[in-house]
């Protein structure tokens, strides 16, 4: 299943990067997200593994996570593995103007299993997921950067 997903932030360019970047934001806007164990390599660079844990309906779901390539301010992708399946996540960001960031995501889901015929139900569930994670990441920032502009 590929699905992709734009959010304009109104926020610069390095702010953006910077909160994306930052792993003690990520409870703040990924749902269900409960801790990340850094595994191996440089964290957030190519090549380096975590392990991300999230609680979904009181069972505990463990993402491996494999930093795939990086751009520093603009480009991420990375790998996740679960039992369910792999996804590719690529992560773009773009300046609009000195106050305004494009995030852009696509991503690719693999799904093993009775997953595979799960995902046909679960697809609109998955979709409105990331949505929201986005739209609340959007707001994290836009928060955060309220009143130190300008």
């Amino acid at each position: 299943m590929k699905l992709n997903y734009e959010v304009i932030i109104d926020a610069s360019l390095e702010d953006v990067w910077a909160a994306f970047q930052d792993i003690r934001n990520m409870d703040r806007w990924q749902q269900n997200f409960v801790s990340c164990s850094h595994k191996t390599g440089v964290p957030g660079q190519p090549g380096s593994v975590a392990e991300l844990t999230y609680d979904e309906n009181d069972k505990r779901v463990v993402l491996t996570e494999t930093i795939a390539e990086r751009r520093e301010n603009d480009f991420m992708a990375a790998n996740y593995e679960s039992s369910y399946g792999s996804t590719l996540i690529v992560n773009r960001f773009e300046a609009i103007d000195a106050s305004a960031t494009r995030w852009t995501s696509w991503c690719n889901f693999r799904f093993r299993g009775v997953m595979k015929v799960l995902s046909v139900f679960a697809g609109r569930t998955i979709r409105k997921r990331t949505e929201g994670d986005m739209q609340r990441f959007k707001l994290m920032v836009e928060s955060d950067m309220a009143g130190t502009q300008t």
